[in-house]
Order: C-alpha cells, then sequence, then structure tokens
C-alpha cells in the first residue's frame, strides 16, 4: 500500500511538472513578443512609419544599436511564435489543418524574419526605406501569423466561452492590422498594434495553462 501511495505521488508530480514545462512555450512566447511590443513603443517608435521621414533616418542613425536589438527581439518572437504554434498543434493531435495552419505560421516567420533582417542591415547613408519591410512585417507576417491562429482555434474544441471570444478577438485584431499597413495608416497601424498585444500577451499566458 506505502508503494502504491509512493507512485500515486510520484504520478501526480510528473503530471504537474510536465504541464508546468508545456505551458512554458507558451509562456516564453508571451514574455518575448511583450519585451518585443515594449521595444516597438518606446525606442523604435521614433524610427518606424510606413511613409518615412529624414528625421527618421537622423533618429535611427543616431541609436543604431537600440535599433537593431530592438528588431532582434521581433525576430525571437517571430521564433517564440512558430514554437507556440508548433505546441498547440502538437496539443491537438496534428490533424490535417493544424499541419496546415502551422505551414502557413512558418510562410509568416520567413516573411518576419526577411523584413526584420533588412530593418537590421540598415546603415548610415543607405536610402531609408523601412516602409517596405514593415509592411511585408505588417501585411504578410501577420496576416499569416492570424490566419494560422484562427486556423488552429477552430479545430480546439475545447475552446468555449469567454476563452474562445478572447482568442478570435486577438485574431481579428490581427487581420485588422494587416488592413492598416495595406491603408498605409501609421495611427491605425499603431492603435491596431497596441490593442493587438494587450490582448495577445496575457492570451497567451491563460491559454498556455489551458491548453497544457
Amino acid at each position: 500500500m506505502t508503494g502504491q501511495v509512493h507512485d500515486g505521488c510520484r504520478s501526480v508530480r510528473g503530471a504537474v511538472t510536465l504541464r508546468v514545462v508545456k505551458s512554458r512555450v507558451a509562456w516564453t512566447c508571451a514574455a518575448v513578443n511583450g519585451a518585443a511590443a515594449i521595444a516597438l513603443a518606446t525606442v523604435l517608435a521614433p524610427g518606424v512609419s510606413l511613409a518615412p521621414t529624414p528625421a527618421q533616418a537622423t533618429y535611427v542613425a543616431d541609436h543604431l544599436i537600440a535599433w537593431r536589438l530592438g528588431w532582434g527581439l521581433w525576430i525571437a518572437a517571430a521564433l517564440s511564435l512558430i514554437a507556440f504554434f508548433w505546441w498547440w498543434g502538437s496539443r491537438l493531435g496534428w490533424p490535417g489543418l493544424a499541419r496546415l495552419a502551422v505551414g502557413v505560421a512558418a510562410f509568416g516567420v520567413f516573411a518576419d524574419l526577411t523584413a526584420e533582417s533588412t530593418l537590421i542591415a540598415w546603415s548610415p547613408g543607405q536610402p531609408f526605406d523601412v516602409g517596405g519591410p514593415l509592411r511585408l512585417s505588417g501585411v504578410v507576417a501577420n496576416g499569416l501569423y492570424s490566419v494560422a491562429g484562427a486556423m488552429l482555434t477552430v479545430r480546439s474544441p475545447a475552446l468555449t466561452g469567454w476563452l474562445a471570444q478572447w482568442s478570435w478577438a486577438v485574431w481579428l485584431l490581427g487581420f485588422g492590422l494587416a488592413l492598416a499597413a495595406i491603408a498605409g495608416s501609421d495611427e491605425a497601424s499603431r492603435l491596431f498594434t497596441a490593442a493587438l498585444f494587450a490582448l495577445f500577451v496575457p492570451w497567451l499566458v491563460v491559454f498556455g495553462r489551458r491548453l497544457a
């Protein structure tokens, strides 16, 4: 009997530990994306525009290290997001739609890494054409992430009630951000970005615990 009790305790501890480890994929994604969002709102914001100006080029030239580190954070955020989508798909047992969703997200990551690498590579004296990379990230990458998230949400029967509504709100804001970037509106892009990450980061924490 004592051995059975010990075995049962070990099983419970093992299950709890496994759940915590699995949740860390979502928590890591939340932490990295939260840090990237803060960088965008602070050190990157003065140089970010879909219609850049010489004054913004001057700002970036004067803060080049912070600029590059900030976009480096966004590369890390993209990689953590594809890891999260992969984890989500694995928790669903890899149905066909989940496999497709992760593939869609992977194309989004490729677009993001291309855009952010271009932003990092900029040096003073080069044309300050950040509008193109920002559109590539905002329209293509963000749009594909939102499509992937919506596909995975459809295949997640455990998502019900308020958590399902929260999930759809995140992806709809992602689509809104993509449309704002297509329209070339800096103001709308900033508003959608702020609303998106205000919902997305805590959603990752809550959803990660639920799915684990």
